[in-house]
């Protein structure tokens, strides 16, 4: 026997999924559910007047948004969008700001790169130069530069004294 899986649970079943209100079919219902007036009524499912006046019934204004109204402009003159642009000027204000805080990073890391490879750089050659330095500042090897240039000077091999007063 198949163990039932968590979504084949009554819970989850098709019977009792409920959409939000006004997503559905207007001819869709509950299987259970008794028939609504129109369904009763051959008049209003026709779209008869009941009232008594002969005025036909206004068709219904759809109320959301075509892909057309996009590219024909229509979508600037709807007066939701009108009350809605500063919030849309705002975010979109928000997204340049982020993409120019994006650029200014890139920016910034790319200079830290070059100026840390810089940086490594002059460290090798401090450390050279000193490196350097001190092999010329030795005790032998000055006197090993002055017999090669001969120049004339005598060391003192003698400690030196203290002066008394």
């Amino acid at each position: 026997m198949r163990r039932p899986s968590r979504y084949t649970s009554p819970e989850f079943s098709d019977r009792n999924y409920r959409p939000a209100r006004g997503t559905m079919p207007d001819d869709w219902r509950e299987p259970d559910s008794p028939p609504s007036p129109e369904e009763e009524d051959p008049d209003i499912a026709e779209g008869r007047c009941v009232s008594g006046d002969d005025t036909p019934p206004q068709p219904r204004k759809r109320s959301g948004l075509r892909i057309g109204q996009f590219f024909t402009g229509g979508i600037l003159t709807q007066e939701e969008f009108t009350r809605r642009l500063p919030v849309i000027v705002y975010v979109v204000f928000l997204m340049l700001l982020y993409i120019a805080n994006g650029f200014h990073i890139q920016h910034k890391h790319n200079e830290l790169d070059r100026i840390s490879e810089e940086l490594k750089q002059l460290k090798t050659r401090a450390v050279t130069s000193s490196a350097v330095r001190m092999t010329l500042t030795r005790q032998s090897e000055i006197e090993r530069l002055l017999r090669e240039y001969r120049i004339p000077l005598v060391l003192d091999h003698t400690s030196p004294h203290t002066i008394d007063e």
